[in-house]
């Protein structure tokens, strides 16, 4: 028979003196800071199951946050290690997975029995019904080689909209702002005597090729709304949207938002620098009780 506790305290041997530090760190916020393979995910894992194994919490207590689903399945083989079968107790899920399990959960809220996730050729078909529909003319319609030229920036441009979830007003302002600073910003000012510019001067060239692309980013940002209509319509979502949706709802319900905030009691998210906005936005929600 496996004595798992005797693994864990070989295992928890093993550690330096600031990887036991983190370890040891049981509540309150901890952030470990260190260079890429010097044992974080590790770390992550032991201070998992030294929660366990100081604490009163049960394994559905804990919920473990990655971004792929070969990080999930190799903190679980590594927690499995450490303290056996408890291990597949342990909520740990990428973002989109654990989202994904607040939506299936909960059905009723969400109304989405009729959706279906989105394919990369059915995106693709969507962004470039939106160009195909463009004037002739339009900034974003290419009339030459290719008029599809814009379809990967726009495709990564929604996916910013929304994983950063920015509003669509937001966007706009903030095109603004920016076009109206432009004369004051440094690179766009002389900053000596050339030709007939004085010290000082707008460069006014580029301040115009710069209107210009702030003009395409505008309109580029004005087919956003047009391609979550087409989304719905076809009835598709990407994982992205589900994202949106559970930080929508935990915000609109509270009953909800309550229940996993008092079902988890710790929260561990690996490569958390690497969060967007609104990963960030539901983490903020679910450890502010």
């Amino acid at each position: 028979m496996i004595d798992y506790n005797d693994n864990f305290k070989q295992e928890l041997k093993k550690l330096n003196k600031q990887q036991r530090k983190a370890v040891d760190a049981i509540e309150g916020p901890v952030m470990v800071v260190a260079g890429p393979g010097t044992g974080k995910t590790h770390i992550l894992s032991a201070r998992i199951g030294q929660i366990l194994q100081q604490t009163d919490v049960f394994p559905h207590n804990i919920l473990c946050l990655t971004y792929t689903d070969a990080g999930a399945f190799a903190m679980r083989e590594r927690l499995l290690s450490f303290i056996g079968p408890d291990a597949h107790k342990v909520h740990i899920y990428t973002f989109h997975s654990f989202c994904n399990t607040v939506v299936q959960d909960h059905l009723d809220l969400f109304g989405l029995r009729d959706l279906e996730p989105i394919s990369d050729l059915e995106r693709m078909d969507i962004i470039r019904k939106l160009i195909d529909d463009l004037p002739n003319g339009h900034a974003l319609k290419s009339l030459k080689n290719d008029n599809y030229l814009y379809e990967k920036r726009l495709r990564s441009l929604f996916d910013n909209i929304k994983n950063e979830n920015w509003l669509v007003a937001d966007i706009y302002q903030k095109i603004q702002e920016y076009l109206e600073d432009l004369p004051y910003k440094e690179d766009f000012i002389y900053k000596r005597k050339y030709k007939h510019h004085k010290k000082g001067d707008p460069k006014e060239g580029k301040i115009k090729d710069e209107q210009k692309r702030m003009e395409k980013l505008r309109l580029a940002v004005e087919l956003f709304p047009k391609y979550q209509a087409a989304l719905a319509k076809a009835k598709r979502y990407d994982f992205s949207d589900m994202l949106l949706w559970v930080a929508k709802v935990f915000r609109e319900n509270e009953y909800l938002l309550r229940s996993y905030q008092e079902r988890y009691m710790y929260i561990l998210v690996d490569e958390f620098q690497d969060t967007n906005g609104i990963q960030n936005a539901i983490l903020n929600m679910l450890t502010d009780y």
